[in-house]
């Protein structure tokens, strides 16, 4: 079953044609429309005037804008759509072009509209359609079926023109509808597109008498979207349209305090442009021209900017842009604290706003927001390059760069090592720091903070001289970069060796030795004692007191007594002194062969005596001969070519460091070779008889004897004998 619609009366004069589509419309809209009513009421003429004075033109409707305008409508309103509005004097070419020029390609007539010419036949005509089929058909009639529209409420129309219009009605058939042309039986084949395709034939009635025609109409646009013909001199409110107005800001020489902005013409007539501008101390300017200079702006601000094009008292479509003054540059950037892998910056906020901080350092980029930073990871004892940039905004406009540069500080020796202390020097080894170095500074100083010596180098081992002896020594190592840059430095605690001992004195006994001396000047904490024998170690003690008594030694015996002032661990220079126990003699003495020119003499070493020298004397007081000669490791000599029947003495000492020891004496003759002397003497006397007495010759004897003992003594070997003679006349 197909539908029924009826759709009144269509009046067509001359050529004119109303095609109702039933299709949708493609549009090509190339901008976007914004869309005035005005409430002013006027005529059509002067509604068209204004709106082209401050848009571009009555309206022009399309499927697209109808349904958008028409929502806020509360009343009737002029189009820009006219009758004869570029018309060439042909009525059939009526209704062709809207008042901007576009071909009219939609139209929404009220039922009963537009009105035909009175003075034309009018014929009504009733249309019934038949589905035959769902593919389309066309069908020809010679007659016309009338569509009868009785009054028709709004709600019907709005469904009407939800249908769009007629499509593919040929001039011959318009012309066959309104009983103009050569053919006396026109026919007319109408296509509906629905869901199925009909056919409408369509029977001419009696004309009827058309009240309220008007030659020349413009159109009226009811509050509900459909069009209505009415007087263009009638006055009523009017609908402008105009394509929103898109144009462009630019903002160009941007500094730290001002910036240009040009800005593009608007449409038709301008009658200045407001330029708008947040945060500036002049927020609302109007101006003529398409440039502006700001001056005077806040570093590192957000600026927007608006330019209203103003038309007729009326803002068009703002242009728009935002734009950030450059900031300006760090101030008083400095180096606050170096380590040996880490630089610290800071600096002061300079005028204006800033959102953040750029960093630079060896292709790095750091982002802070505060005025400091500390950068880490740093090589030891290197150069590096700091660049500091204030940002602001998402976009990152920066200011002008802010350099300085830093070291990092060396590292730290290592290894400090304190070896062949003296009493006034010391030799200091260290191994470098990783990283860079171009020196090291070596101090050397006091339990008093005093120094005592200080040294720039470049090697790591260095022989501190100069110290007092025996003191508790600090000593330091800072390596340094860029040859100032001092990196923290490193210490050992040592010791001078105190100063030398002195007056170094021994005293010894057979078997003893006693040892004193002067202590040092300077520090020492006790003394280290050595006693050698041939350079053999007796004994070693520590002791705190300057003398030593050392017991049970041998006789005769060159000791060394060595003597060190100790400071800590460190002995001083060594002070020694040697000396000889005193040697004891030797024994048994004693003569075991002699002759007539030897004797040889034999002794004992003394007990508890190192190897010694014996000194042996021999003498004979009666030849005034003495001989004096040295034994080494014998106890035993003989002496010859000496005289027979001689007594020599013989001294024996012990000798050990020159000193001897008591003399062991003894004496023995040689064996003698006797001889006999004669001796006679003649007693004569004054006194007869005296020399016949015995007295007399016993007192001769005698003192013979004693002359003798006188001459000769005990040193050499004789004996006197008396005898007398056979004739006692002769004695």
């Amino acid at each position: 079953m197909c539908g029924h619609l009826s759709m009144g009366k269509l009046l067509f004069k001359g050529k004119a044609f109303v095609s109702v589509y039933w299709a949708l419309m493609a549009m090509s809209i190339t901008a976007e429309q914004e869309y005035f009513p005005r409430s002013r009421n006027v005529t059509w003429d002067e509604a068209r005037e204004h709106c082209q004075a401050c848009y571009e033109d009555l309206v022009t409707l399309t499927p697209g804008n109808i349904q958008t305008i028409t929502q806020k409508l509360t009343s009737d309103y002029w189009v820009g759509l006219r009758k004869n509005f570029y018309s060439t004097g042909d009525p059939s070419m009526s209704w062709t072009y809207w008042a901007n020029g576009d071909p009219l390609t939609f139209q929404n007539w009220y039922p009963g509209w537009p009105m035909l010419n009175p003075s034309l036949p009018n014929r009504d005509y009733s249309c019934r359609c038949s589905c035959t089929s769902t593919s389309p058909t066309a069908r020809s009639s010679n007659t016309f079926t009338e569509f009868t529209t009785p009054n028709v409420s709004e709600n019907a129309f709005q469904n009407w023109t939800h249908m769009s219009s007629f499509s593919n009605v040929t001039d011959q058939a318009m012309t066959g509808a309104t009983g103009i042309g050569e053919s006396s039986t026109p026919s007319t084949t109408a296509a509906l597109f629905t869901d199925r395709l009909c056919e409408a034939s369509c029977v001419p009635d009696v004309p009827d008498t058309i009240e309220n025609y008007i030659e020349d109409s413009c159109v009226v646009m009811l509050s509900f979207g459909a069009w209505i013909e009415k007087n263009c001199l009638e006055l009523l409110p009017f609908i402008c349209y105009e394509e929103r107005f898109f144009g462009q800001v630019n903002v160009t020489n941007v500094t730290s305090s001002s910036a240009n902005v040009t800005w593009l013409e608007g449409p038709g007539n301008i009658s200045h442009y407001r330029l708008e501008v947040k945060s500036y101390q002049e927020p609302i300017i109007n101006l003529t021209d398409l440039t502006y200079s700001l001056v005077n702006l806040t570093a590192g601000t957000h600026y927007s900017i608006q330019v209203f094009p103003v038309k007729c008292e009326r803002d068009l479509n703002p242009q728009e842009v935002a734009f950030y003054t450059i900031p300006n540059k760090v101030e008083n950037l400095t180096v606050t604290e170096c380590t040996d892998v880490s630089i610290s910056l800071a600096w002061n906020r300079s005028a204006g706003n800033v959102d953040f901080y750029l960093i630079k350092v060896q292709g790095e980029e750091k982002i802070r927001n505060t005025e400091d930073i500390k950068v880490g990871n740093l090589t030891s004892g290197s150069r590096y390059k700091f660049t500091v940039l204030s940002g602001v905004g998402n976009n990152s406009i920066y200011s002008e760069e802010s350099s300085i540069e830093g070291h990092t500080k060396p590292g730290k020796a290592s290894n400090l090592t304190v070896s062949n202390n003296t009493n006034d020097s010391l030799l200091l080894t260290w191994q470098p720091p990783p990283g860079l170095t171009t020196g090291y500074v070596v101090t050397a100083v006091n339990d008093s903070d005093q120094t005592l010596f200080t040294e720039t180098l470049n090697h790591t081992e260095v022989k501190v001289t100069g110290l007092p002896m025996g003191t508790r020594i600090t000593l330091s190592v800072a390596a340094l970069a860029n040859d100032t840059l001092k990196g923290d430095k490193v210490t050992v605690v040592s010791f001078t060796a105190p100063g030398p001992v002195s007056n170094l004195t021994l005293v010894t006994t057979h078997d003893s030795l006693n040892a004193t001396w002067t202590s040092p000047v300077h520090n020492y904490s006790r003394f280290n004692v050595t006693l050698e024998l041939d350079g053999t170690n007796v004994t070693t003690d520590s002791i705190q007191e300057p003398r030593k008594h050392f017991d049970h030694l041998k006789a005769g015996a060159n000791y060394t007594v060595i003597v060190y002032s100790v400071n800590g661990r460190f002995e001083g220079p060594p002070v020694k002194s040697s000396k000889f126990t005193r040697p004891l003699p030797p024994t048994d003495l004693s003569i075991p062969f002699f002759d007539k020119q030897q004797i040889t003499l034999q002794w004992k070493a003394p007990a508890n005596t190192a190897a010694v020298t014996y000194s042996v004397k021999i003498s004979s007081s009666f030849w005034g001969h003495s001989w004096s000669l040295t034994v080494n490791d014998k106890t035993n000599h003989t002496f010859s070519d000496l005289k027979s029947g001689t007594k020599y003495d013989f001294e024996i000492q012990t000798v050990a460091g020159g000193n001897s020891s008591i003399a062991v004496l003894t004496s023995h003759f040689t064996v003698a070779e006797e001889r006999e002397v004669s001796l006679s003497m003649l007693c004569s006397s004054a006194e007869f008889l005296l020399c016949d007495k015995n007295t007399t010759r016993e007192s001769v004897f005698n003192q013979l004897q004693a002359h003798f003992n006188s001459l000769l003594g005990d040193n050499i070997f004789w004996k006197l004998e008396a005898q007398e003679a056979e004739n006692q006349g002769t004695q």
